[in-house]
Order: structure tokens, then C-alpha cells, then sequence
């Protein structure tokens, strides 16, 4: 997973494999070691509804960026495949991107 954090866009870039194992119901996860702290950042396919929905949650020595998402929201974006703008949301102050990234032969 890469996580990408500008101004008020945070853009989450997956692997198909990443992917799977979404739609089979595990969580993935990537940490971020920032000083004395670390960054936890999960997506978690256990949402509901129809909007992708992040929480943040602070602790002493970890901070938890989780991305909830719904198995309907994961199968509309493996039926995409590869594809730029993959899914979107917009809040009143937050743009969320969830998107499979492109294998590394491809970018040029």
C-alpha cells in the first residue's frame, strides 16, 4: 500500500494482491515510523454504507489513520481493474482516493 497525504487529498494506492485480500475480508496495514511515534495506516473492508470512511485515533506512541470500506465499494473497484481515478469521495474538507495501482512496467 502507498499512502499519499497532500494539502486536504489523501490518495491510498493498493496492489491487485491487496486487493484480494481485501475482498476476502482481511485488513491491510502499512506503518510509518515518525520520530518517537509510529503511523498505523489500515484499510479495513468492514465498512457499511456507501461512502469510504477514515478515522483518525491518537494514542501515546501510535496514531491509527483507518480507511473503512465496504465489500460493495471493494467489488465496484476491482470490477474498475487498473484505473487512474479508481474510487473518490469528497467530504467538506477531505478528498479520499482508493485506487489499484498500476504495475511498475506500465508507468512511464
Amino acid at each position: 500500500m502507498n499512502v499519499r497525504i497532500k494539502n486536504q487529498n489523501i490518495r491510498f494506492k493498493i496492489t491487485k494482491e491487496e486487493l484480494s485480500m481485501l475482498l476476502e475480508g482481511h485488513i491491510i496495514h502499512t506503518k510509518v515510523e515518525l520520530l518517537d511515534k509510529t503511523l498505523v495506516i489500515s484499510i479495513n473492508p468492514t465498512g457499511s454504507g456507501k461512502v469510504m470512511e477514515p478515522k483518525l485515533v491518537l494514542d501515546q506512541s501510535e496514531a491509527y489513520l483507518n480507511l473503512l470500506v465496504s465489500s460493495a465499494q471493494l467489488q465496484t473497484l476491482s470490477d474498475m481493474g487498473v484505473n487512474r481515478d479508481g474510487l473518490k469521495q469528497k467530504t467538506s474538507n477531505l478528498s479520499i482516493t482508493l485506487q489499484v495501482d498500476m504495475p511498475e512496467a506500465c508507468h512511464t
